[in-house]
């Protein structure tokens, strides 16, 4: 696979239009980006970094250099380190000790733990507030007032 080839294939995977690209290289019109993609020739040496960020990869993948693959796949050993230090995976891991029953007291408890805005920062509380009674006729001379009921003796 040529250069031209390379850019063409990773701006598609992208989703980015010539004209895009061209405009995030410094290019007035598609027409320069069209060039470089057909025939891989008229790409100044300059541009392969602005070409590689543009396009979220290295100047090493555009140039053929190595493949695109390669570059970012993490080794095995990176890849179970960091199975095993995730939260869930941990969970997890003291799940499968449990009987069934522990796995279920699990789960009530994560549910209700989603719903507290301490342990879920999205979580949002509505807060509804009182407000006097519309559905009922209140005899006049009664107080309305919204006194604490903890400094009422009769309370």
């Amino acid at each position: 696979m040529e250069i031209g080839d390379r850019i063409k294939s990773r701006r598609e995977e992208l989703g980015m239009s010539q004209e895009e690209l061209a405009k995030k290289v410094g290019y007035k019109s598609r027409s320069s980006v069209n060039k470089i993609e057909t025939d891989g020739r008229g790409l100044p040496q300059n541009k392969i970094v602005m070409f590689a960020k543009a396009l979220q990869t290295s100047p090493a993948y555009l140039m053929g250099w190595i493949d695109i693959a390669e570059e970012n796949k993490p080794t095995k050993e990176e890849l179970d380190l960091f199975r095993k230090n995730t939260y869930e995976y941990l969970v997890v891991k003291e799940m499968e000790k449990m009987n069934q029953k522990g796995k279920v007291k699990i789960l009530d408890t994560a549910r209700e733990m989603v719903c507290n805005p301490l342990y879920n920062p999205n979580y949002e509380v509505e807060v509804n507030a009182a407000h006097a009674r519309t559905d009922i006729d209140i005899p006049e001379g009664t107080d309305t007032s919204e006194n604490d009921i903890m400094d009422d003796e009769d309370f």
